[in-house]
């Protein structure tokens, strides 16, 4: 294992090139230092719902009191590791390269413990706000890295499937998520599963099924232990697919799961197309429908070819075929190299399950003109009071007061109360808005700031966006400024004055109507 020193600061940089002209004394920043007698044992693993591979490894160290002869090692945060490996069939060849993020020192083993992660990590930790049109999903990726400026690889496989897509303030690991399935429900062009990986300091994507070459993982040669597992536990085989009124609509049904195991029945709630967008209730509905599980892993010897993403060959008595790795733990200790994997069977042919599909009714949604409606009393303030006498006069005209939309009308009661003192709310309140998602992307075409959620940027007269049962962007309040809220209850029907913003789910973002 090698280190080097993160990069210089110009002005570190001049602080030493002075030292050096005065002739003080100076150290040199560590460029592929040797840092491999001082390691104790290294976890090299990876996770498919884990976006960086990680190195965790630890050092041993001493003190200049304790043993004069102990050289010192300093490894700095954001220093760059670099892991290599070689055996008798293969020369020296490196498998992670990364950077530092966290480091504890135990005084009483005498040791460091450090964990460093790949430039995937990057990718995890930064948000983007990218509008894709019509780009398939290998420039998309390409455009991501680029933007936060991690190289992406020539040998970067097609992924053909177009996209339109607008990345509002999600991590690049998130639209990864979502491109892989929009090209998964892509048949046109194959329906090509993949995962993002980072190798040799450069972004790329393998597909699903690639088996590593010329490695077969077989009992007595190279796997030390195997289990397998079934479970019925997270079975759904019916799902109900349910409108805005409570109307059972659809139903769908796995019969054969039925008669095997027992009905397990689940709820969908249909949803009505966003302005913009389709919605493929039929789709969403069928995805909620969980089979048999079944989960296997190997222990074995360690390759470091075997990395989640890829496929291997196994050939064992209780296991034989072709499989997925899910996850992968590889521990080098004491020059000897194990490796432990949870893995998904990959059959030649895809069994796909006879779904029953009954169609009971066409679905009724209360708000389904794309978000907009024009039926209420769209009477406002102006948006020009002060934020404390609008908050007032807002409430004096519409406190306890049944919205239009009734108990639907959350958005329709921020637009009302907030229109006495905010012009854009003033404007929303007019054009008929009464859907949340409509309100926010009209925030972000109008210039108001759409910021992520955080309890010390709320000022009063803000409208706080909930992440609700409906999902994102289900709910809308308005922040009273002393920990409360201001917005219609769906349970009373009506606007309430409550103490408690957090009585209204997870707040998700924050509209800062306080300002516009």
């Amino acid at each position: 294992m090698y280190y080097s020193d993160p990069p210089m600061t110009e002005k570190e940089k001049q602080a030493l090139e002075e030292k050096k002209k005065n002739g003080e004394s100076y150290t040199e920043p560590a460029t592929m230092k040797d840092i491999t007698p001082y390691v104790i044992d290294v976890e090299w693993n990876g996770d498919i719902d884990q976006a960086a591979r990680k190195l965790s490894f630890k050092l041993a160290y001493n003190t200049a009191v304790k043993d004069v002869n102990f050289p010192a090692l300093i490894l700095k945060m954001g220093g760059f590791i670099y892991a290599y490996y070689e055996d008798d069939t293969q020369p020296q060849v490196m498998f992670f390269s990364g950077r530092i993020f966290f480091e504890k020192r135990n005084t009483s083993g005498f040791t460091f413990e450090y964990v460093a992660y790949d430039d995937l990590i990057y990718l995890a930790k930064s948000k983007i706000q990218l509008n894709f049109q019509n780009v398939t999903i290998t420039d998309a990726i390409k455009t991501i890295c680029s933007e936060i400026g991690i190289e992406v690889s020539e040998s970067i496989p097609s992924l053909p499937t177009v996209i339109n897509y607008l990345a509002d303030g999600k991590s690049c690991t998130e639209m990864f998520k979502i491109f892989n399935e929009k090209s998964k429900a892509d048949t046109t062009n194959g329906s090509i599963e993949f995962t993002v990986l980072c190798i040799e300091d450069k972004i790329t994507a393998v597909k699903k099924g690639e088996l590593i070459a010329d490695y077969t993982a077989t009992d007595g040669v190279n796997i030390e232990h195997t289990e397998h597992s079934q479970s019925i536990e997270d079975m759904v085989n019916r799902i109900k697919a349910v409108d805005d009124v409570g109307n059972i609509c659809q139903v769908f049904t796995i019969n054969d799961d039925v008669t095997h195991y027992g009905m397990i029945q689940d709820i969908y709630k249909m949803q009505p197309a966003k302005q913009g967008e389709s919605v493929d209730n039929v789709k969403a509905a069928k995805a909620m429908l969980k089979r048999l599980k079944e989960d296997s892993s190997l222990e074995g010897i360690g390759n470091i070819q075997c990395i989640t993403g890829y496929g291997i060959t196994i050939q064992e008595e209780q296991l034989k075929g072709n499989f997925f790795i899910k996850s992968d733990d590889h521990k080098f200790q004491n020059n000897v190299h194990t490796m432990s994997l949870t893995l998904e069977y990959m059959p030649e042919t895809k069994e796909e399950p006879e779904i029953e599909q009954q169609d009971l009714a066409a679905p009724v949604f209360k708000s389904a003109s794309q978000g907009r409606k024009k039926t209420y009393n769209t009477a406002t303030g102006g948006g020009d009071l002060n934020i404390s006498a609008g908050m007032q006069a807002g409430w004096n005209a519409w406190g306890y007061q049944t919205m239009d939309n009734g108990t639907e009308g959350c958005c329709e009661a921020a637009t009302k109360v907030g229109s006495y003192y905010s012009p854009f709310l003033a404007g929303e309140c007019n054009n008929g808005v009464v859907s949340v998602p409509t309100l926010v992307g009209d925030a972000n075409a109008a210039g108001v700031p759409v910021i992520d959620f955080d309890a010390s940027q709320l000022e009063e007269g803000d409208c706080i966006v909930y992440y609700t049962s409906e999902g994102a962007d289900g709910h809308v309040t308005i922040y009273d400024g002393n920990g409360g809220y201001i917005g219609n209850s769906s349970s009373q029907n009506m606007v309430v004055h409550s103490g408690d913003y957090s009585d209204c789910g997870t707040p998700m973002r924050i509209i800062k109507t306080s300002h516009y």
